[in-house]
């Protein structure tokens, strides 16, 4: 290849076309939506230089395409999303369970045998006891049934799949494209065998009139109870995310406790009596999920949770902050709370388990020359991307936080006694609930009156020209957990590097941070400092937060300010 040519990868005349194309080679982490290994677009010219000229514009034709592929998959439920890309591992047990049960309740026709004319009683057996044969066989020739199955459920659930490839031969069977290595395959295939050994035993009980089966929540949930059984902690888990999942829904269950789920599988097994779970069994796997480390499911996806630890170990890998271990050991005691109120024998002290996170920065608010600096390159965004402005803006002169901004409506920009607020409630204009609104906490919703910055800088006019039915900031999509702020704090993190802004204790929140330091410094009371900025007040009477106390909101508002930094003068210095 030519040095010229070095500087155009890509770019090349195909054997069957006059003109230049240009191909680029599929990105690794779209392979299971995309079958394509490259694209590849005409240039349109048989010319080289003309060829080269269009070059940017249609490489970066393909990368818009592969940038939308990539929003698609975002844009899916959880589960949706890890069959799409065939990162089954994101499907948590409660999915693939949902798998099989959909399988079995479609097979009930192989536990319920069809008679034939003179066929008897141990004929019908032995025809059973033929099929448990011919299973076995099948195992020892090498073929895996429950394997067979396990694929094609995944690829009737809407799995990346692709036809299977002997030589050059190609299968009309469409395989999955999954690591068959990972723990969720793994248990995918083994429900499934498990379901084909049922078959064989209700079919056996149906003809005989027996209730020999053991009980299982899948394949035999009215079966014969054991009076002597104790639950396990798979009847716990199992039980508890039924019921999570109808109160909360099945992508937050499985956001919140998936992890956690796995490391119990993995570290107690499905098969612990209840009762044989002890503080020093919970202290023992609390230490374990504090050497987790940091993403190790996405960056380590085939191996198992031990072994992410030893690799993390061998290479110094970052590690779960302590917020999150928090989290899940906090999950964790609710789990076994849960299950001790239930009766499941679960009796162990869990005070005082979660471990006390310690933290590894102390964040401070934005000085304002620092503000200065910010805001003069936030101010282009203005007109072009006028979200990465106004979010922050409305920050650092509201004390918002990023989410509670990013989700605003139009119609929550408001009046109030001749005052211009925002209305930070889960409640539209009528005191209708509105879907998909979400704070922190109760506490966190109130009506805050605009300072006279946001006024003067001409955030009305912006309003104005808001689709009245939709979106303050539209440009916002959801991210993976559903929170609009999501993308926004992620582009933040990057920008205020560009500015000189290193600094680990300079966040997005740090406007937040900062305005709570210029409510002291104005001498704002702290009931009042406490309903601008939705914190949580000592005394719970004092409910400043409502539409009736806005003018003593919007007179301690007109005191706050951040020395000679003006918003309205960054806009027209």
């Amino acid at each position: 290849m030519s040095d010229e040519m070095a500087n155009y990868p890509g770019l090349h005349i195909p054997d069957n076309s006059p003109n230049w194309h240009v191909r680029k080679r599929t990105p690794k982490d779209l392979r299971q939506i995309e079958k394509r290994e490259s694209i590849r677009r005409s240039l349109g010219t048989a010319d080289k230089r003309e060829a080269i000229r269009r070059y940017p514009l249609k490489l970066a034709e393909i990368e818009a395409g592969f940038a939308a592929l990539r929003e698609e998959i975002r844009a899916k439920p959880v589960i949706e999303a890890a069959l799409a890309t065939g990162r089954i591992e994101e499907l948590g047990r409660a999915a693939i369970e949902g798998l099989v049960e959909n399988w079995w309740s479609k097979r009930s026709g192989y536990r319920t045998h069809d008679w034939i004319d003179g066929q008897t009683m141990g004929d019908a057996l032995r025809e059973i006891a033929d099929d448990e044969r011919l299973n076995a066989l099948a195992d020892r020739e090498g073929r895996d049934l429950a394997g067979d199955i396990a694929d094609q459920l995944l690829v009737e659930a809407g799995a990346a799949s692709r036809p299977h490839r002997s030589g050059s031969i190609k299968s009309t069977v469409e395989y999955p494209i999954v690591a068959r290595e990972t723990l969720a395959y793994r248990q995918l295939r083994a429900l499934v065998g498990k379901g084909l050994e049922y078959e064989a035993s209700l079919a056996r009980d149906q003809l005989t009139g027996a209730d020999s089966a053991a009980p299982h929540a899948i394949f035999n949930p009215k079966g014969a109870p054991r009076q002597t059984a104790r639950k396990t902690l798979g009847d716990l888990v199992r039980e508890y995310r039924k019921e999570r999942e109808r109160l909360h829904g099945v992508e937050s269950t499985a956001r919140k406790f998936g992890l956690l789920f796995r490391i119990l599988e993995e570290q107690w097994s499905d098969d612990l009596p209840l009762n044989k779970i002890t503080r020093e069994s919970c202290v023992n796997l609390i230490g374990f999920i504090q050497r987790l480390p940091a993403n190790g499911s996405k960056k380590f996806p085939r191996m198992t949770l031990e072994e992410t630890v030893q690799v993390a170990e061998q290479r110094g890998h970052k590690l779960l902050s302590p917020n999150t271990v928090g989290s899940y050991v906090q999950n964790l005691c609710a789990l076994l709370r849960w299950g001790e109120r239930q009766g499941y024998g679960v009796e162990v002290n869990l005070d005082g388990l979660k471990p006390k996170a310690e933290a590894e920065v102390q964040r401070r608010g934005y000085e304002p020359e620092e503000m200065k600096k910010l805001f003069s390159g936030l101010v282009p965004f203005r007109e072009s991307e006028p979200h990465k402005f106004w979010v922050p803006a409305l920050a650092a002169f509201t004390g918002a936080r990023a989410e509670e901004i990013c989700q605003l409506r139009t119609e929550d920009v408001i009046r109030v006694a001749e005052v211009n607020c925002l209305n930070l409630t889960r409640f539209d204009t009528k005191g209708r609930a509105v879907a998909g609104k979400r704070f922190k906490n109760t506490h966190s919703e109130r009506v805050v009156p605009l300072h006279r910055e946001l006024l003067a800088a001409g955030f009305l006019s912006y309003v104005e020209n808001c689709p009245a039915d939709g979106r303050l900031f539209d440009a916002l999509k959801p991210g993976a957990k559903g929170n609009y702020s999501h993308n926004l704090s992620k582009w933040f993190g990057r920008y205020k590097k560009t500015v000189g802004f290193d600094d680990p204790a300079l966040v997005f929140h740090s406007f937040r941070h900062g305005f709570r330091d210029a409510c002291r410094d104005a001498d704002i009371p702290e009931e009042t400092a406490h309903a601008l900025g939705g914190w949580a007040t000592i005394n719970q009477g004092q409910r400043y937060g409502n539409r009736g106390a806005v003018k003593n909101l919007h007179r301690a508002l007109q005191k706050i300010g951040y020395e000679d930094f003006s918003l309205a003068d960054a806009v027209c210095p």
